[in-house]
């Protein structure tokens, strides 16, 4: 059975890709997390500034219980997969990055607040999506794919190869830390 995760920050793909993994998976179930936190009234509380507080605790739980009640192979699409499950009920994590240049640019795109934008810009360039991923999943189920200047429909065949190879793949490929230092733009990124 396919239990796959999709994570990274606001603006990677993860969304997008994911209908291609629908169409080349039929069948599989698609749980996006901000919108099950939404449908099971998981929510603290909401805010036109930062958006959707999530109650972790209750989505956590919920979320549980639909994985273990669920026959169908399924993907958890969202940023805030390893905050709310379990490393045992997954096989597969897929962490998708995107290059700070045109991460910001997306952002913008979506309208994100000028904070938003930069808080989010800022923890893809120091790879806290990763970090949080590895802590919660391990390196062992984990594969990092750099989305920068790629299709969504490119991605989801990166992530079919992932779930055919049986989750082999690299982390440790992304350094946005480096190329925004080397190019003198950590300061336009990084407040300090």
């Amino acid at each position: 059975m396919i239990r796959l995760v999709i994570t990274g920050n606001p603006g990677v793909g993860k969304h997008t890709s994911a209908e291609f993994i629908a169409e080349k998976i039929q069948g599989i179930k698609i749980i996006d997390i901000n919108k099950f936190a939404i449908e099971k009234n998981a929510i603290l509380n909401r805010d036109r500034k930062y958006g959707i507080d999530v109650d972790v605790k209750k989505l956590s739980k919920l979320i549980d219980y639909e994985i273990r009640t669920t026959t169908k192979d399924f993907a958890i699409i969202g940023h805030l997969a390893p905050y709310v499950l379990k490393r045992s009920r997954i096989n597969f994590v897929v962490v998708l990055r995107r290059s700070p240049y045109e991460l910001m640019k997306t952002l913008e795109q979506r309208k994100y607040s000028l904070e938003k934008t930069r808080e989010n810009v800022a923890s893809e360039i120091l790879g806290v999506s990763l970090y949080d991923a590895l802590k919660t999943f391990g390196k062992d189920k984990i594969v990092e794919l750099d989305t920068t200047a790629k299709t969504p429909e490119y991605i989801a065949g990166e992530i079919m190869l992932v779930i055919q190879r049986g989750g082999s793949g690299k982390i440790g490929i992304v350094d946005w830390l480096s190329l925004v230092y080397k190019k003198g733009d950590l300061r336009n990124f990084l407040e300090y």
